[in-house]
């Protein structure tokens, strides 16, 4: 066998294996599709395709407000985008390209507080949150992105921005322009690739997020506020939307949601590797 019948041998068999395993992981998909689409009368029926075509799964879940619940989370994600990027490259510029006393100690002791266990924390911030009167609005969803945006984020930007020259910062000095403008003008446009990944990255974050809305609106008068992962935990324990205990809706509902992330997914899996790669083998 020559080198080349063996390497295409070789390529061929990586393809089949590759394809095997794509068809397990999008198996659960697939069969969530057809959960989607089949008619009232043949949920529970044990076939694997639809008896019966139909899209009332979609029709209970729009009568069921999916719609407003999305709403919702698109709003509580996007002040919690806007908040994580602006105070994460903030924090990261300060700690990659402004020279202060103490700030390997700091970046130290932002870098540990990955070592606290979030549940750890909830108490104490529930308990502040409520004496605010915060409780049953978006507020402790939100506002807490706007200060610092999290270490993670901060680490992985900052080692992004060290990456920048800094004699490109040094001749924008010269040339009159302050910190501020240095940051906004320079460094930040040429670190977008991470800062996009650290954007959609708190998209997913926020979309997926039970727990936070769980603890924060499950007061009295806030159902109105409600994001899609509360919304539709709630519902389906509530008798008054018992067709959403249908699987058929449940696999509608769940086809809502995870359409958003496919599509973000595929326009930016380019900026989601090079913000991982690119940072890494810069930083």
């Amino acid at each position: 066998m020559t080198a080349v019948v063996k390497r295409r041998v070789v390529l061929g068999a990586k393809y089949v294996v590759l394809s095997v395993v794509c068809l397990l992981f999008l198996f659960p998909i697939f069969v969530m599709f057809l959960r989607a689409f089949t008619a009232d009368d043949f949920v529970f029926a044990s076939v694997f395709f639809p008896v019966e075509w139909s899209i009332s799964g979609f029709r209970y879940a729009v009568d069921g407000g999916v719609f407003r619940l999305v709403l919702n989370t698109v709003a509580v994600a996007a002040l919690t985008i806007v908040g994580t990027a602006v105070s994460s490259t903030l924090c990261a510029y300060g700690f990659s390209k402004v020279k202060f006393k103490g700030q390997s100690v700091v970046f130290g002791v932002v870098i540990a507080t990955l070592m606290l266990p979030a549940v750890c924390m909830q108490l104490q911030l529930y308990s502040q949150y409520f004496n605010w009167g915060w409780i049953g609005t978006w507020l402790p969803l939100c506002v807490p992105a706007f200060f610092g945006g999290g270490a993670t984020n901060i680490f992985l930007v900052r080692q992004y921005m060290k990456s920048v020259p800094n004699s490109v910062c040094e001749a924008a000095k010269i040339d009159g322009a302050n910190k501020f403008t240095i940051y906004l003008r320079i460094v930040l446009p040429m670190c977008m690739p991470i800062v996009t990944y650290v954007m959609i990255i708190t998209f997913l974050g926020c979309w997926n997020d039970l727990m936070g809305p769980l603890m924060y609106l499950q007061a009295s008068g806030s159902e109105h506020l409600y994001t899609l992962s509360l919304g539709i935990y709630m519902k389906s324990l509530d008798p008054e939307f018992w067709q959403w205990q249908f699987p058929n809706v449940q696999m509608a509902i769940g086809l809502l949601m995870m359409l958003p992330c496919v599509v973000l997914f595929f326009l930016f899996q380019k900026n989601l590797i090079d913000g991982v790669t690119m940072g890494s083998v810069k930083g």
